[in-house]
């Protein structure tokens, strides 16, 4: 079901679900347009971090935490600190947690809900 952007949901799509490739194609057309970096896209960024700072202040604070935290789990693992599986299990939260983040900025940026 598309949201009030006209973009699906991945997370709502099915394995039996079965998409129009070309309103698939459509759909994430508009997401990268979106994206696109031209003069209002810049504006529509800047308008979103400013009626949003605190939570954007937020955001980037925890999405440098998590990846300094990365880093120091790497230089403790070449540093034999750690072993593989306590490494494996680190690193998968750390990135599953910096997913997350990066998905939120997505969504503020858009102002959807894609995950």
């Amino acid at each position: 079901m598309p949201t009030e952007c006209g973009i699906y949901e991945l997370s709502n799509l099915g394995k039996h679900e079965t998409r129009d490739p070309k309103e698939i194609r459509e759909s994430l057309d508009d997401l990268v347009d979106k994206l696109n970096q031209d003069t209002d896209s810049s504006e529509s960024w800047n308008e979103s971090v400013a009626s949003n700072k605190e939570e954007w202040e937020s955001l980037k604070i925890r999405i440098g935490e998590r990846q300094r935290e990365l880093k120091q789990l790497v230089t403790d693992k070449k540093a034999g600190l750690i072993g593989i599986d306590e490494f494996n299990e680190k690193y998968h939260r750390l990135q599953d947690e910096l997913t997350e983040l990066e998905t939120t900025v997505y969504n503020m940026r858009l102002g959807t809900h894609v995950e």
